[in-house]
């Protein structure tokens, strides 16, 4: 990998504001009130540890994660990404040498990190979840702006992320100009940065080689495609230590991320986005909304709370996790937050 130059500050300049309509018919509901851990009635309680009591077995974690799965692949197709041309395709490449350039191998893997996950045996450390990851959020994000979850959009993945960009825009108030994406996945969310602050140079980074391995084939991509270096860059990384220069950066962003994580994981990812950002510089997130009825009313529903739970293992840390005011706790400012979809919310806290 080429060696990783940080650009200086960022601008101060006010950046164009983004349309502030919203996505959903629904009543709004103040986002910045102060909030109650959701953690549900008793009875709610009582189902979800029922729950969490089935997936200890492993027989039955095995047969509802493959439910699940079955579902996403077969919603792909449904929505018109059907999985296996594309698997096919990207399966023609020298993966294995992909991966020799990216792993750090010194990196040792948290205990969160090697358990089942996403229906994957050995979780995000494989080849299926890596080369799968893009057609899974397109399936599973394809009902995420309807209430019912019964109208599927090809663009709802699309959506969802042009929102969490639409609303950095609107709540931001400098143009970043050296951006970290923490748990970047494949780069879905870090080419989706650097094409909304294009002159900002994108470092994104990930836990599992595969993941960065595939990042970095698409960087390659284009790259040929338009005959220019990137201004985007892959490391193979913890988010709870990157490694990269403190102090350098003018937005840590992460998306998706924090509802995958045990809340001990996120609090230590909080500490190294304060670690490398400027005074000043903001924290970005865009995650799951406990606090949305719509997200507290999956809980509430055992079939699909068991569904949901057959690839997020730690979703029940994260939804009783004041995450807000574990950033505030760290240093940053309480954070400014508006809904991104019915189900999710974006974030921003700047650091003091």
């Amino acid at each position: 990998m080429a060696a990783l130059t940080v650009l200086p500050s960022a601008s101060l300049c006010i950046r164009c504001q983004a349309s502030s309509s919203s996505t959903s018919t629904r009543e709004p509901y103040n986002l910045n009130q102060t909030l109650t851990v959701p953690e549900g009635t008793p009875a709610m309680k009582v189902m979800t540890g029922a729950v969490n009591a089935l997936f200890s077995f492993q027989p039955f974690f095995k047969f509802a994660s493959g439910q699940a799965r079955k579902m996403i692949i077969e919603r792909g197709s449904e929505i018109g990404y059907p999985w296996e041309p594309e698997l096919a395709r990207l399966r023609q490449f020298d993966w294995d040498a992909e991966l020799k350039t990216v792993q750090n191998p010194d990196i040792e893997y948290p205990e969160y990190y090697l358990k089942p996950f996403h229906a994957y045996d050995t979780g995000n450390l494989s080849w299926d979840a890596a080369l799968e990851v893009e057609l899974a959020a397109k399936s599973v994000h394809a009902n995420v702006f309807d209430p019912e979850r019964k109208v599927l959009d090809p663009n709802g993945d699309i959506r969802l992320r042009d929102s969490y960009h639409e609303k950095l825009l609107q709540m931001l108030n400098f143009t970043p100009r050296a951006i970290v994406d923490l748990g970047c996945a494949s780069g879905l969310s870090t080419f989706g940065l650097h094409q909304v602050f294009p002159d900002a140079h994108v470092i994104g980074v990930d836990l599992s080689p595969f993941f960065i391995s595939v990042a970095n084939f698409r960087v390659k991509e284009q790259a040929e495609s338009l005959d220019q270096k990137s201004p985007v860059h892959f490391l193979h990384g913890a988010g709870e230590y990157t490694g990269l220069p403190s102090g350098a950066f003018d937005m840590v962003s992460m998306s998706l991320v924090c509802h995958e994580l045990p809340r001990s994981a996120t609090k230590e990812i909080l500490e190294e986005a304060h670690r490398l950002l400027r005074p000043g510089g903001a924290l970005t997130i865009m995650e799951m909304n406990p606090y949305s009825p719509l997200v507290q009313n999956m809980v509430k529903n055992v079939f699909a709370f068991t569904a949901f739970k057959a690839t997020e293992p730690y979703f029940d840390d994260y939804r009783t996790f004041q995450l807000e005011r574990a950033i505030e706790q760290r240093g940053f400012t309480f954070p400014t937050q508006a809904e991104s979809s019915p189900r999710h919310r974006t974030m921003v806290a700047i650091k003091k």
